[in-house]
This record gives C-alpha cells, sequence and structure tokens, in this order.
C-alpha cells in the first residue's frame, strides 16, 4: 500500500482489517496483533496496524522515535513462531506528527503463535525445529496424528490389489505384514516394514491410499494400502 492509501484508511474504525495502538504498545501486544492478521487475513487480504493512533476515537497521537517503533515490531515479528515476514512498515507524517502504519498480509506459514513451541530432546526442553514444528501440526489432523500416535509399535500392514514391495497393480492379491511407523505428516506415512526370514526395508505411502483400520487377531493398528 502506498503512503496516500494508507493515510486515507486512518480514517476508518477498528474492524478486521484495522487496528490502532498507541506509542506505548508492548512487544507483546504487537506479537498477539501481527499474529493474529496473519493467520485470518485471506490471501489477498492486507491488514493495517497504526501505532501512534489513539484506540478509542482515533486521534493522532504520533510515535517520538519511529525507528525504535519499527525496530519493536521487528522484534515482536521475529518472535512469532515461525517468524511472521509478511509485512512492511511506514512512518508517516499526518497533522506534524510520526505514525507508523504496519500493513500485514496473509502467510504462507500460518499459523503462526505468539511464541515457539518447545520439544524435550534428551534432558532438555527446546524449540522445535521448523520440521518438527510440522509434525506437532499435522499430528492434530485427522488421519495424521491418528497414525502419529501409533507410535513406535508393531502394526498391521495389509495390500489389497497389490504387493508391499511393488506398488504395481495384482488384481486379487491381498498380503499381510508387520510394520512400523518412521514418519508422518500431512502428505505420506514412510513405514518400516518387517518380514519372517526376510531383510526389513522402508517405504513411503500418500496418505489418500492409506486407510486406518484395527488387526482384531493380533488386537493392534492397522494400516490399509490400496493402489
Amino acid at each position: 500500500m502506498t503512503d496516500d492509501e494508507l493515510r486515507q484508511r486512518l480514517g476508518d474504525q477498528e474492524d478486521q482489517l484495522i487496528e490502532r495502538k498507541s506509542e506505548g504498545v508492548k512487544r507483546d501486544e504487537l506479537r498477539q496483533t501481527l499474529s493474529a492478521f496473519a493467520n485470518a487475513l485471506l490471501p489477498n487480504g492486507v491488514g493495517v496496524l497504526f501505532i501512534g493512533v489513539a484506540d478509542r476515537d482515533g486521534a493522532i497521537t504520533g510515535v517520538t522515535n519511529s525507528d525504535s517503533i519499527q525496530q519493536r515490531v521487528r522484534e515482536a515479528a521475529e518472535g512469532c513462531f515461525p517468524p511472521i515476514r509478511s509485512y512492511e512498515s511506514h512512518a508517516l507524517t499526518v497533522e506534524e506528527k510520526t505514525v507508523v502504519a504496519v500493513v500485514i498480509r496473509a502467510s504462507d506459514e500460518c499459523p503462526h503463535f505468539t511464541g515457539p513451541a518447545y520439544v524435550r530432546v534428551g534432558s532438555e526442553s527446546v524449540n522445535a525445529s521448523p520440521e518438527q514444528y510440522d509434525k506437532l501440526i499435522a499430528s492434530r489432523n485427522g488421519k495424521t496424528g491418528a497414525i502419529v500416535r501409533m507410535g513406535n509399535h508393531p502394526i498391521t500392514v495389509e495390500t489389497i490389489g497389490r504387493r508391499l514391495e511393488n506398488p504395481m497393480p495384482a488384481p486379487g492379491a491381498r498380503y499381510q505384514t508387520e510394520a512400523r511407523i518412521e514418519d508422518c505428516d500431512a502428505h505420506f506415512v514412510r513405514l518400516a516394514v518387517s518380514v519372517a526370514g526376510m531383510p526389513g526395508w522402508t517405504i513411503a505411502e500418500p496418505l489418500e491410499r492409506v486407510t486406518i483400520s484395527h488387526d482384531v487377531r493380533q488386537d493392534r493398528p492397522m494400516l490399509i494400502l490400496r493402489t
């Protein structure tokens, strides 16, 4: 957005796309506002945070140091998890005062949180890596979450219309074997397969071809793989 367009928006009431804060806004408040905008905006949507504008009546109060305010915004954006990068800030002169306008766009890395996620590594609690964060989010989704919760315990894998080691169709074929979950995200599951008398191997299957079931005979989870 241009500076002139932002000045025109100054008179707008607070709503889903406009927020006002005073110069004394804290980093925690900024993180909350930035993450809320980044998470809620539609792909082409734009939200604007004005700093130096009275919340209640929209009066221009200004800021004394726009550079320090923009630095505070940068630190707040970096303090979100994952960091928010889909924004830009402008220092506007309005009524002989300076107002900082922060323009936030929809993020490709949603959802954002106002602090890091933590995981245990050995005896320590550490910040989750981007890959671990993705798994944490995926673990809440239906099929992905159910598979992740199977953990590293033995499960039954059944293939219908194909052999496990060969994805080519085999009409009428139906096989069962034992496996363990090595990894799973929103797109695929990776299985460590073990067959008596044979070396084990690893396969990856798209989730769209996986059905979750239960092996009644062995009382354990079962994944059914189809062509």
